[in-house]
């Protein structure tokens, strides 16, 4: 139990609905771990309104959040001094002199204070928090001097995530270098390696390459709650196989489908929703499938090592041949099998192909370790904001 006294947010915030009429103010938008970014600096193209006289003015220090999605973090401080204007779709929020925004925030990211939103949400389909939902949120809420001690304390320990995350961030972006500095780019293909087409180094004796089994061959009816793995969608990450989050089939019905089987070293290719993706996988089950919405390429690994055509499509897609990158150049227009087969693609000598996967490797081992010391950080930090919503920090 927190020893300071537990209150409603009523009395404590106002709502905010001034437009933004003719007034200038730069067009906001409010994302889940980002906080408040400036629109046209985030999205490729204009996202919001031509006509923005109806939107909602904030200014610095006010919070915003997305009625629909503050169950899942869409909420923010305005941090930019002259602040903006968001779209009438947020619910614009501020406090008053007995209540820091930057403790409220840290309250509503918190486990306990999303807990209290989804007890507060609306409506059966769709969550909603009306600002008069909002209102009847309860917090421990200290004297300000006690919550700008702990806003301290928590920004502290937000920086080193911060911090954390662009280091994170900086390590994702060595593997390509480390490409290019061996083989190039492939629009430069500056030493000169051999171009050859995909569909000639194929390994045939799998088949080379092969689209998942359509619905025919596999209704949703026969998806078990455990058994033999299908890997889908969630499973190809940019050039990284996920293991967790597959559907399962019996093993009879996998006996029906092995043409599909899964080996270590196969590559694994997105051809709907984020067309492209592609990912080597080395699952740790003895025994899978790829699912309809996936194509399973095998290389001859005499001649093309699958960490290199991964990494080739993935950091060099839009240079290889007929692959076109999508508006947002995460994912491509169109893949299937015609198109892998006849691509073009420069090959280098595999000895320097070896070199670069042992790198991958090592580059691999510091991502793992950075992804624990990620989640020690995150541990702590909901850790910490436990403890000053009890009152013991």
């Amino acid at each position: 139990m927190s020893r300071w006294p537990v209150k409603s947010l009523k009395g404590h915030i106002s709502e905010v609905s001034v437009r933004k009429g003719d007034m200038p103010a730069e067009v906001l938008s409010v994302t889940n771990t980002e906080g408040f970014v400036r629109s046209l600096e985030v999205f490729d193209k204009q996202v919001f309104s031509q006509d923005t006289g109806n939107y909602k003015l904030v200014r610095f220090n006010d919070l915003a959040y997305n009625p629909s999605r503050i169950n899942v973090g869409s909420v923010a401080r305005c941090h930019l001094p002259d602040g903006g204007a968001v779209s009438p779709m947020y619910v614009v929020v501020r406090c008053h002199d007995s209540l820091l925004p930057q403790f409220l925030l840290h309250f509503l990211k918190s486990d306990i204070g999303r807990q209290h939103i989804v007890h507060r949400c609306v409506g059966a389909v769709r969550f909603q928090l009306r600002f008069g939902d909002l209102e009847q949120v309860e917090l421990p809420l200290p004297p300000r001097p006690e919550q700008e001690r702990i806003v301290q304390i928590l920004d502290g320990a937000e920086a080193l995530r911060c911090l954390r995350v662009e280091a994170d961030g900086r390590t994702n972006t060595v593997e390509a270098a480390l490409f290019q500095e061996l083989f190039g780019t492939p629009a430069e293909n500056p030493f000169r390696w051999a171009i050859v087409s995909v569909g000639d180094l194929f390994d045939e004796s799998r088949g080379g390459v092969k689209c998942g089994p359509f619905g025919s061959s596999l209704k949703k009816d026969e998806y078990t709650d455990t058994g033999v793995p299908v890997w889908g969608i969630p499973n190809v990450l940019p050039n990284q196989f996920v293991e967790s989050g597959s559907l399962f089939i019996s093993r009879a019905k996998f006996q029906q489908l092995q043409a599909y089987a899964v080996e270590p070293g196969d590559l694994l290719i997105s051809r709907a929703g984020t067309v492209g993706r592609i990912c080597v996988a080395r699952p740790l089950a003895n025994e899978s499938i790829i699912g309809t919405n996936l194509i399973r390429l095998t290389l001859n690994k005499n001649r093309v090592l699958p960490e290199f055509f991964a990494a080739l499509l993935t950091h060099f897609g839009a240079d290889v041949g007929q692959l076109r990158a999508d508006a947002n150049e995460t994912s491509y227009s169109f893949m299937n099998t015609t198109v892998l087969k006849s691509l073009r693609i420069y090959l280098p000598p595999v000895d320097l192909q070896e070199h670069f996967v042992a790198g991958v490797a090592e580059l691999r081992k510091i991502q793992v370790a950075q992804t624990a010391s990620r989640r020690r950080l995150d541990d702590l930090f909901q850790s910490l904001l436990g403890r000053a919503f009890e009152g013991d920090l």
